[in-house]
């Protein structure tokens, strides 16, 4: 009897084991080659600087000017929803977006983020969008691509990716976008 209480403890001692082995295994996670939502060559940032206050004031106002209208549609909403609006970059600078310089490492780091991912983002938004940071996308000075980004509520709006866009957003990604393009910032 004691032969065969021991037999069993073994067996089951080794299935227990064996059982573990095959958990780190199925743990272990072959990591995909990402795919760039864009195929760009260069990558335009754009970061406007504009208070709650003066945003605030803005939307309360009555009659908006066209040109306030034009700025709350980049700011707030979705605009421009193609790629094929003309001179998007000349209406930002005249909305007082200001063009950072980005590096090429800059550049390699932001286009890893903005790449095929297998996690799912869950949309869930407290706050209406301040579309304060703009990503513009080109190859051969061709814009292919447009992300606008709140990093306040982690809203986002991306144009012309062929590839589904539905995964980006998580927090540590939003995060380490910031932390490339406006390290030294607190909002």
């Amino acid at each position: 009897m004691k032969k065969y209480i021991f037999i069993l403890i073994v067996i089951v001692f080794w299935s227990c084991n064996d059982s573990k082995k095959t958990n780190i295994e199925s743990q272990k996670v072959v990591k995909k080659e990402l795919r760039p939502f864009f195929d760009s060559d260069k990558i335009d940032h754009y970061y406007l600087n504009f208070s709650e206050k003066d945003f605030f004031t803005l939307v309360t106002k009555d009659n908006n000017t066209k040109k306030e209208k034009e700025f709350l549609n980049i700011f707030e909403f979705e605009f421009p929803d193609t790629i094929a609006q003309k001179n998007f970059e000349k209406i930002l600078l005249n909305h007082n977006y200001k063009k950072s310089n980005i590096s090429v490492k800059q550049q390699k780091e932001i286009e890893n983020v903005f790449s095929e991912k297998d996690s799912l983002q869950m949309s869930a938004y407290a706050c209406v969008a301040e579309y304060r940071d703009v990503f513009i996308f080109k190859k051969k000075e061709e814009t292919v691509g447009i992300a606008k980004i709140c990093f306040k509520c982690g809203r986002f709006q991306i144009v012309g990716s062929k590839l589904d866009t539905s995964g980006f957003g998580l927090w540590t990604e939003l995060d380490r976008l910031k932390n490339i393009v406006r390290p030294n910032s607190k909002s």
